[in-house]
Formats: structure tokens, sequence, C-alpha cells
């Protein structure tokens, strides 16, 4: 009897086993859970999971970001800061004889194939192997001599490309005098006679004529900004001459740029800082003066200055 008790009893141990496991298996059949779902996982009645149907609603998994769509995002190029700057001039350096005596002949012989020379100084010199400035799309000619080293005129047209480039529609800038075609004196300035002086009009918000004042409300300032600063980062200005009244306006409109777009160091005049890259002068509120440095150009004035009064008259080259 006590045999038949023990067997029985183990019929009835190993049916609730299988009841256990098959009710664990219905309660994960209606346990599902999505990790990227923000509410709580549901589960179903045990009398719904039993018919098939569950009174919860139904849960939908949320898709994962495909890769390439991540991939596609990270790639999406970011707007650059301010508007790239034209290619700094490159000019195919000339052969210069390294004889006083051969340099003496190319000058009467062949003076084309030296290039430009930038005699004395730009208060007392001569311009050798001029390059005119000639209009364009985008510079007016005011000024009535308009002859400078090779090097100052691709600088002038490449400062203009820039700005034309980066803000389309641009009206003409307008280019007063450089130099005579051999330089020397030009009344009325100082300087403007060793081909490396250019007075530059501004750019204004409304039409303005040649030697127009530069004022808060008038003065185009992104591009007359976009001017100055494509002059000095072609790497051969020297000093730009500017009146401290339009320098306060320029640079004031400059400090709200971001800083990756304001200049790492200080252009600008300032009664603690004098030696700067643009400079105070009398008279330039109309417009700004341009002083070139052509190391090349002023190498070779320095050679030949004393040879210039010997030479036949050479004809000025053209561009």
């Amino acid at each position: 009897m006590a045999r038949c008790s023990v067997v029985k009893l183990g019929h009835v141990g190993l049916l609730g086993a299988l009841m256990t496991v098959a009710f664990a298996g219905s309660f994960l059949a209606v346990w599902h859970w999505n990790p990227l779902q923000n509410h709580p996982p549901v589960m179903a009645s045990a009398a719904s999971s039993a018919a098939g149907t569950s009174s919860a609603p139904a849960l939908t998994e949320v898709p994962a970001a495909s890769a390439s769509a991540v991939s596609s995002a990270e790639l999406v190029p970011q707007k650059p800061t301010r508007c790239p700057s034209e290619p700094k001039v490159e000019l195919r350096r000339k052969d210069v004889p390294p004889s006083d005596q051969e340099l003496f002949r190319f000058l009467q012989e062949n003076p084309e194939l030296l290039g430009s020379a930038s005699v004395g100084k730009p208060t007392r010199g001569s311009l050798f192997g001029g390059v005119e400035l000639r209009e364009s799309e985008g510079i007016a000619r005011e000024g009535a001599y308009g002859w400078g080293t090779e090097l100052v005129i691709r600088s002038i047209e490449r400062a203009v490309r820039e700005v034309r480039r980066c803000f389309p529609e641009t009206p003409k800038l307008r280019v007063g005098d450089i130099s005579r075609d051999k330089g020397g004196w030009l009344r009325p300035h100082a300087s403007h006679q060793s081909g490396l002086d250019v007075d530059v009009g501004y750019y204004y918000r409304v039409p303005a004529g040649w030697y127009e004042k530069a004022t808060a409300k008038n003065l185009d300032l992104p591009r007359t900004w976009a001017l100055v600063r494509a002059f000095v980062e072609g790497g051969n200005v020297d000093t730009i001459f500017m009146d401290l009244a339009v320098q306060r306006v320029v640079k004031a409109y400059v400090a709200t740029l971001p800083n990756e777009e304001q200049p790492v160091e200080e252009w600008f005049q300032s009664p603690t800082k004098k030696d700067t890259t643009i400079r105070h002068a009398w008279g330039h509120a109309t417009h700004f003066h341009v002083r070139f440095r052509d190391p090349d150009a002023e190498a070779l004035g320095e050679r030949i200055k004393g040879m210039l009064p010997r030479i036949r008259k050479v004809k000025p080259r053209k561009p």
C-alpha cells in the first residue's frame, strides 16, 4: 500500500513539473519587452493567452537607425565660416644676369626679359618695365595714371576677383592713380612714384562716385572688409592708409564677426599701437591708399638705378 502511494506521488510530481514548464513557456510568450521602448512591458492575462488573443495593445519594436543613414549624416559637410581666399599671386621669376655688364646689355637689347623694377622710394623714385591696370567687369579706372610693377597690378586684380566671387553682383571697384608709365613725380601725390602705391575706392551701399566720403551709413561694410582682407592676406601689402574715422567703422563691423573670421593680430591703429598694417592718414576718408612691397622689383631697381640714365628710352611693357 505504501509502495502504491509512492508511485502515485511520483506520477503527481512528474505531472507538476510538466505543468510548470508549460506555464513558464506561456509566460515568456506573452512577456514581450523591447528595451528601445520607453513604456514598461505588458503581460497578457492567462485567459486571453489560452485563447490565443491579448487584451493589451500590440507592442511594436522601434526600428534602429540604419548604418547608411548614420554615415550620411556624419558626412554632411560643415558650412564654411567665410568665403575661401583667392590663390596668392605667383609670378615666374625672371632670369636676371648676375654681372652688371650683362645686365646693362639686357637693358639695352631685351629689357622686357627683366620684368618690372621699382627704382628708389615711393616718394622719390621711378618705374621700369611697368604694367598698366586695365578696366574690366570688376574695375573702373578713375586715375589717369595706372602703371605699376606686375606684382602690384596682379595683386589688385586678385583682390577684386575674391570680393566678386564671395559677393555676387558686386559693383565695379573704382581705382585711382598708381604711377606714371616710368614713374616719377605725380601731382598732387607725395608718393606714387615707383609703381608700388595705389588709391582704392570703398564699396558703398548706394550708388556713389569717385571720392565719395565713407560713413557708417553709406559704407558697404561686408564688401569693404572683404576687399581690405583680400589685399592684406595676399601677402604683398606693406601698409594701408585709411582715415581713422573710417577705421573705427570698419573695426566695429569686424568685431561682430565670429572669432575665426577676425584677424589673428591687430590690423587697425590704436592709441597704444601705431605700427599696424592699417594706419591713419589725413585725406583718406574718400578712398584708402595701399602701399605694396615687391622684393624682386625693388632688388632689380636697386641694381639698375645707376644704369638707367645711360640707356636708350624703353617703351613701357604692355600686360
